[in-house]
């Protein structure tokens, strides 16, 4: 009796202890993991993103090198060796940096393609998309002091593009047609997107906008 009661609990600490690492993989946000190799050893974390991993942030004085103590498939990565970082989709598109000198209105590249993110801002004025900072005609515009470094181009592996309906105007948006015919991916705004009415595509006209409608675009 105590031999089957000592094996019941030693199978039980062997759980526990095969199931512990999982613990030091932290969910940080939707785009953002922390993966940590404690003692040495490999450890895999879940991603939520279906692209390629990059690492964004590594924490350990032990460097962590790819493929050597770090590396990805779709929708894991691991870290082994003592690396400990954090990690996030890796973006491929190009950096803008755009400045608004004096509080003016200003618009740099062209042929930017995608979605715009600030990965980056340079001033004490706050960037805030659609107010001081934007895209339009394939082109980024600040705004009222803002200047960041942008990123425009794919994320997560997906091509998509933030076109919004600024003041309820009719709004023109690059789109790279050889992508194929957009679709709404998400709603950003309060006043609905409806194809035809509050936004639509043709090769000709491109992408557009109008009554208010804000969304993500891209391929189902």
């Amino acid at each position: 009796m105590r031999t089957i009661r000592f094996l019941t609990l030693l199978t039980a600490a062997l759980a526990v202890g095969s199931i512990a690492p999982a613990a030091q993989a932290q969910l940080l946000d939707k785009d953002r993991v922390r993966c940590e190799s404690k003692d040495g050893r490999r450890e895999t974390c879940d991603t939520n993103w279906p692209g390629q991993t990059a690492l964004t942030k590594q924490l350990s004085d032990t460097r962590c090198l790819k493929g050597s103590s770090w590396g990805s498939s779709p929708g894991k990565v691991w870290v082994d060796n003592g690396c400990r970082a954090e990690f996030g989709p890796e973006y491929s598109g190009k950096e803008v940096q755009c400045e608004s000198s004096d509080g003016k209105y200003k618009t740099c590249g062209k042929n930017l393609y995608g979605n715009a993110d600030l990965i980056r801002q340079l001033s004490a004025t706050p960037c805030k998309e659609g107010v001081s900072w934007g895209q339009r005609g394939g082109s980024i515009w600040v705004d009222n002091g803002c200047r960041g470094v942008f990123r425009v181009g794919e994320s997560s592996g997906r091509y998509s593009v933030t076109c919004g309906s600024e003041g309820g105007r009719r709004q023109a948006c690059a789109w790279d047609g050889k992508r194929g015919v957009p679709s709404v991916l998400e709603t950003l705004s309060k006043s609905p997107c409806v194809q035809g009415k509050s936004w639509g595509y043709d090769k000709k006209t491109g992408l557009w906008v109008d009554e208010g409608c804000r969304a993500r675009f891209g391929l189902r």
